[in-house]
């Protein structure tokens, strides 16, 4: 095994879920990152799981600083997108790091603090676009109501990285 725990940061549960399962499949230690900085010995090998807020990586950055991060899984509500991915703020020392994506979800009532005003703003601005096709549809009525893209089939890359 490439690291000896799951280390996450979550605003509305998604990037959580993620971990739980990660930490099911694999038999590692999940931690949330304010509990992992307190238990975890410094410099520990751990994959991280982030969510995504403006094209970057929430806690990835203090992760890293306490950590070895050996991969990071990047939780955001959008389809995979890889010219996104690559585009994806980190550290520059974990530019080299493995990075996957996995699509999460969006649950507008357990935002908190600057993020609800920021991402209701943001609802409006989709709700605006014509929506043609099914997955643009698909995210404008996830802004409207909510949406949940979690499953274990989207972890099977990082399982594969973790076993190989």
């Amino acid at each position: 095994m490439k690291a000896s725990a799951i280390v996450y940061t979550s605003a509305t549960g998604f990037t959580a879920r993620y971990a739980a399962l990660l930490g099911e499949k694999t038999g590692l230690r999940v931690y949330p990152l304010d509990r992992a900085v307190k238990e975890l010995d410094r410099g520990a090998d751990v994959l991280y799981l982030g969510w995504l807020c403006a094209g970057s990586i929430k806690g990835l950055s203090p992760a890293a600083r306490r950590f070895e991060v050996k991969a990071v899984c990047a939780v955001g509500m959008a389809p995979p997108d890889p010219a996104y991915v690559a585009k994806l703020q980190r550290p520059e020392k974990l530019w080299q790091t493995p990075l996957f994506y996995l699509r999460g979800g969006y649950r507008p009532e357990g935002l908190r603090g600057i993020y609800r005003p920021m991402m209701a703003v943001m609802a409006k601005a989709v709700a605006k676009v014509p929506a043609g096709t099914p997955e643009e549809k698909a995210m404008q009525a996830a802004f409207r109501q909510g949406g949940d893209w979690v499953s274990e089939q989207a972890l099977h890359p990082v399982l594969n990285w973790l076993e190989a």
